[in-house]
C-alpha cells in the first residue's frame, strides 16, 4: 500500500463501517461528523480513490474502503489480545441468536460446533429463513445474506462471491450423451427463489425444461445426486458432480455477514461473529465445507 495510514485514519473509516454514516462514526469516536468527513477525504485523496460513497441513506464502502476496513480490524484485534487477560475468554457465557438461510446452515452449524467446544457457557441458535429483516427488528444478533440492502443501522461485512454453475452426475450425463439445454431435466427451485439471479439466467439461456421443481436446496442436491437431472448449484458445492453447459454464464452471489453495533458489543456474540467469519471465508475460498447461497 503506497499509503502509511495511521491507526487514526483505520479507526475513523472502521468507525463509519459500523455506523454507516459519518454523523454516527463521529458520535461514536467523540468527533464532528465533519473532522471525519474531512480526514477520510484526505485518505482518499492521498490513496487517489474512493473509500466511501455518500448517499441519502448513509454510507456505503467501496473494495478499497472495505480492504482498509480488514486491515483496521486485523489491527483492532490485535490490539485487543494485547491487552486482554489471559484466560478471559473461557468464561465467556450467552446465547447467540443466528439468522441464515437454509444452504448456509451446515457453515453455521460449523462455526457453532467450533465456538461451544471452546466456551461450553455458550450456546447459538439458528433460525433458517429468508427473512432479510430479522437482525433489523433485533431478532437475531448475527444474520448471513446475499444481498447488501445498505441499512445504515446495520454492519455488513463482505466475505466473498460464490460462482455458480450447471451441474449433474456422470451417471445421468452417460444415459444422455447428447444433452442440451432445452432437453436436460432441470430440477427447478419454487418461488421465490426462482428468482435468484442465476436461476434466471440459467433459464433465460434454454435450461426451462422443469419436470420437478422444489422449496428447498438441500432437496435440489439430493436430487441431483440421485440422478434425477441438473441443476443450478454453487461450485463449493458441486464436489463429484459434473460442469455441464459451461456456456450458460451465471453470475456470483456476493455474501456478507450483518449484525447490529449493539450486538457486537458483547462478547460472546463478537467472538462467535470472529468464527463465524472464519468458517464462511473457508467455504468460499473452497478449502471448508460445503456452502450454498
Amino acid at each position: 500500500m503506497a499509503l502509511q495510514a495511521n491507526w487514526d485514519d483505520l479507526r475513523l473509516l472502521l468507525a463509519v463501517s459500523r455506523r454507516g454514516s459519518f454523523l454516527q462514526a463521529g458520535q461514536m469516536l467523540g468527533v464532528a461528523a465533519s473532522t471525519v468527513a474531512r480526514r477520510l477525504t484526505q485518505l482518499e485523496t492521498a490513496l487517489g480513490e474512493p473509500l466511501v460513497e455518500r448517499g441519502v441513506e448513509g454510507c456505503r464502502l467501496t473494495s478499497r474502503g472495505q480492504s482498509l476496513v480488514d486491515v483496521a480490524l486485523a489491527a483492532e484485534s490485535g490490539l485487543r489480545r494485547q491487552t486482554a487477560v489471559d484466560g478471559a475468554q473461557a468464561t465467556l457465557s450467552g446465547t447467540v441468536l443466528v439468522s441464515a438461510g437454509e444452504g448456509f446452515s451446515a457453515s453455521v452449524l460449523e462455526a457453532a460446533s467450533r465456538f461451544t467446544a471452546l466456551h461450553p457457557g455458550c450456546s447459538v441458535e439458528l433460525q433458517t429463513t429468508t427473512d432479510f429483516h430479522k437482525i433489523v427488528r433485533g431478532l437475531a444478533d448475527i444474520a448471513v445474506r446475499t444481498a447488501h440492502l445498505g441499512e445504515p443501522s446495520l454492519i455488513y461485512r463482505g466475505l466473498g462471491k460464490l460462482a455458480y454453475g450447471v451441474f449433474a452426475t456422470a451417471e445421468y450425463l452417460e444415459r444422455f450423451p447428447a444433452l442440451t439445454p432445452a432437453t436436460a431435466a432441470n430440477i427447478a427451485l419454487l418461488p421465490p427463489l426462482n428468482l435468484l439471479p442465476q436461476m434466471r439466467a440459467a433459464k433465460a439461456a434454454g435450461l426451462d425444461h422443469a419436470p420437478i421443481s422444489v422449496s428447498s436446496f438441500a432437496v435440489q442436491l439430493e436430487s441431483v445426486k440421485r440422478g434425477m437431472g441438473v441443476a443450478v448449484l454453487p461450485r463449493v458445492l458441486a464436489t463429484g458432480l459434473s460442469e455441464v453447459f459451461p456456456e450458460i454464464a451465471l453470475p456470483p452471489m456476493e455474501v456478507y455477514l450483518v449484525t447490529r453495533p449493539q450486538a457486537l458489543k458483547q462478547v460472546h456474540i463478537q467472538g462467535f461473529f470472529g468464527v463465524l467469519e472464519g468458517v464462511l471465508r473457508e467455504a468460499l475460498s473452497g478449502d471448508g465445507e460445503e456452502l450454498v447461497a
